[in-house]
């Protein structure tokens, strides 16, 4: 959960109990964004949160989709046993009753189609250039969202909306 104003947090889940984690944050162009932070893990506790407040985060918005990588390496007895990186934006959506839906303050109007995961070459199946192929004419016709319906996306195609600008609107 990263806001617009820098507040951070990631609750991590583990079966077992390993020793501690370690998480870093890098921009897109791979520098690291803060200092990282290492978390002790509690003998009884399943579930640890990392909270963290980060100066002057670039906010992700659909006109300048900034993206940064935070880094989670699991450690026990002093050995790497796990490395997850996960790519997000800063921003902060809030939906106002009988006002609409607003992003890092910013009341934004959705201009989107439903998608379907199909082509007629391949079928159901499809790539991660497709996806990129299908996000580039949306918003080459002026369009930021995109409505998901029926079954999930593909891991990739939620990759390239978040990329490219596009809103994703998942059933």
């Amino acid at each position: 959960d990263a806001k617009d104003d820098g507040t951070f947090k990631a609750n991590i889940i583990a079966g077992g109990f390993p020793q501690s984690i370690s998480m870093q944050l890098y921009t897109a162009a791979n520098v690291k964004f803060g200092k990282q932070m290492d978390i002790k893990w509690g003998e009884s506790a399943n579930t640890v949160t990392i909270k963290n407040k980060f100066l002057l985060p670039k906010q992700w918005t659909p006109e300048l989709p900034n993206l940064y990588k935070a880094v989670f390496s699991v450690y026990s007895n002093g050995k790497l046993l796990h490395i997850l990186e996960k790519k997000f934006g800063f921003r902060t959506v809030e939906v106002k009753s009988r006002d609409g839906i607003y992003v890092n303050g910013v009341k934004v109007k959705m201009k989107g189609v439903n998608r379907h995961s199909f082509r007629p070459e391949t079928g159901r199946t499809t790539s991660k250039k497709i996806s990129i192929e299908d996000v580039l004419l949306m918003k080459d016709m002026n369009m930021n969202a995109v409505r998901m319906s029926h079954y999930p996306p593909d891991d990739h195609f939620l990759d390239v909306c978040d990329s490219l600008g596009l809103f994703v609107m998942d059933e």
